[in-house]
């Protein structure tokens, strides 16, 4: 499955991780911590909108395929748009377990990406980036939890 991730998205999706990679640092080395931008506070907002994007990723892949009508509209386009309810559901229910929500939620969405790649869906390169990507952000998400004294 290794397949070549073109340059933008692999630029981008690595420019994206820089949030968590800031939060892993500033959570286990204090002098990184900055009074104006947070870790944690950053964590908790740039994260829950990350990941509510990944519905729009996939929304985006069945309206491009043109499975948006009919059954199988039905079941691509919820699917698509999962990530984005569950992690509003998830915050109304516990606030406050923001990151712990993340760090679990991050690697669930692994196999959403595997449907719409194995379905064609996806590009080629998709599942290279997104595991790539996931593991560094699940890695920080750890460190951060660790970092911050939560319990997991």
């Amino acid at each position: 499955m290794s397949f070549s991730i073109p340059r933008p998205p692999l630029a981008i999706g690595l420019m994206g991780l820089i949030p968590f990679i800031y939060g892993a640092a500033a959570a286990h080395l204090p002098a990184w911590e900055s009074d104006s931008a947070p870790p944690l506070v950053i964590i908790e907002v740039f994260g829950p909108l990350l990941f509510a994007y990944m519905s729009g990723v996939f929304w985006g892949f069945a309206a491009g395929a043109n499975r948006a009508s009919g059954r199988a509209g039905w079941r691509w386009l919820g699917l698509a748009g999962a990530p984005a309810a569950g992690i509003f559901v998830a915050m109304l229910v516990a606030p406050g377990d923001t990151v712990e929500i993340l760090l679990f939620g991050f690697p669930a969405l692994l196999p959403i990406d595997y449907l719409f790649w194995r379905a064609k869906m996806a590009p080629r390169w998709w599942l290279s980036l997104r595991v790539l990507l996931t593991a560094i952000v699940t890695a920080c998400l750890w460190l951060i939890a660790n970092g911050a004294g939560f319990a997991l």
